[in-house]
């Protein structure tokens, strides 16, 4: 259950905040070359997507709800669910024009973190939109 003191909004900053915080670790570590396990490395390498995308999708959905405190849980849904996808597609995007404009090839295993990211969005949601009890809806 959510802390009673934490409103939705403050818990998707929170979360926003955490993704481009392990975003920011993993682009300073990779260069460093630090971990040389090699599961490790696979993990820096797609990483970023990863927390990307949560990143994307928590940053929209935090701005959007200061906008609209009191906002129904079912608009909070739909608007989640439309900084999901775009922040999702967004990157897919973004891999896949990569190929094209520098040359490189498409890594489906950076498109598959990003779907895996749209998961960990979902799952974290449930814990973002809960209302704490003396809540009401979209505080």
């Amino acid at each position: 259950m959510p802390h009673p003191r934490l409103t939705v909004t403050t818990r998707a900053s929170l979360v926003a905040l955490s993704a481009l915080a392990l975003l920011s670790l993993v682009q300073w570590v990779r260069p460093r070359h630090l971990v040389s396990l090699e599961v490790l490395v696979y993990l820096l390498g797609v990483l970023p997507n990863l927390a990307a995308v949560i990143a994307i999708t928590f940053v929209l959905l935090a701005a959007w709800l200061d906008q609209h405190p009191t906002a129904a849980p079912g608009d909070m849904r739909r608007r989640f669910r439309a900084c999901a996808l775009f922040a999702t597609g967004g990157l897919i995007v973004w891999e896949v024009g990569q190929r094209s404009s520098r040359g490189l090839r498409i890594d489906y295993h950076d498109i598959a973190a990003t779907v895996v990211g749209l998961g960990l969005s979902w799952w974290v949601y449930g814990w973002v939109s809960r209302v704490a009890p003396g809540q009401r809806d979209g505080q």
